[in-house]
């Protein structure tokens, strides 16, 4: 999938604006685990979406567009 110049710039937009913390309050407990597990699960996804916000903020300012692709 071919993310053209401003889908790149919407992701970044909402990306900048939306807190983790609200996005994990509606999917977190989704994934289950106790204790320990649930707080490694959190910062690897926190980690996951801070990556996400810097790769998608540097390519709409430069006016890229993004290839998206998923192996199943």
């Amino acid at each position: 999938m071919i993310l053209e110049p401003p889908g790149v710039s919407q992701a970044a937009d909402f990306l900048a604006t939306v807190y983790f913390d609200e996005l994990w309050n509606v999917a977190g407990a989704r994934f289950g685990g106790r204790g320990r597990e649930v707080v490694q699960a959190r910062q690897e996804f926190l980690d996951h979406h801070r990556d996400l916000q810097g790769f998608y903020g540097r390519a709409a300012s430069a006016g890229h567009a993004v290839v998206n692709a998923v192996w199943a």
